[in-house]
């Protein structure tokens, strides 16, 4: 694990085959939900918002309302955003902003608070449901899914291609950088 924050430039994203799993998040006032599709169950712990594209009729009534974070009893609202794409998924996508770069710009333009759930370990943080403390990212993941599933909130997943990033190996210089060196 290397414990250090990486830019963009120190890692090489590439698609590989996950699954995509459905969630629901009931509305906090009366009847009805909204459903969300993610490969990363887990963050949800983490949500900030649902968003919905702008000009997705479907969406367009429910934008300002609150849902109800599923396993963590606490409401977020609905949000607009360009940025979401009415044809992927549900059209409805969970906005993660401490655990998402595209998330992350979301939050900045609504002034979503950052919620990080991961200790430097990949465990979950004291910012998540007790029961789910201190577990490992892909047990929490497990759990996460086990409890909505026995909840009647999560539909069976299916495969898809994600992209996902890994860092670049070894140091590219070709000497190494000392502290006496100024650089």
């Amino acid at each position: 694990m290397l414990l250090t924050a990486l830019s963009d430039l120190e890692v090489q994203a590439h698609e590989e085959d996950g699954q995509l799993w459905h969630v629901r998040y009931p509305l906090a006032a009366g009847a009805g939900h909204v459903v969300v599709a993610t490969t990363r169950p887990e963050t949800m712990l983490g949500d900030a918002a649902v968003a919905v594209n702008p000009d997705d009729t479907r969406y367009q009534p429910l934008v300002g309302k609150l849902v109800q974070l599923p396993l963590a009893e606490r409401a977020i609202p609905i949000i607009a955003d360009a940025y979401v794409d009415p044809a992927f998924g549900t059209g409805c996508l969970k906005v993660t902003p401490a655990h998402d770069f595209n998330d992350y710009e979301i939050g900045q333009r609504h002034h979503l608070p950052l919620i990080n759930i991961f200790t430097p370990r990949a465990t979950l943080a004291d910012t998540v449901p007790e029961r789910f403390r201190g577990l490992e990212r892909f047990e929490a993941r497990k759990r996460v899914l086990a409890e909505l599933q026995a909840a009647g909130s999560s539909s069976a997943s299916r495969s898809t291609g994600w992209w996902c990033r890994a860092a670049i190996a070894a140091a590219r210089c070709s000497s190494p950088i000392s502290p006496t060196s100024g650089t």
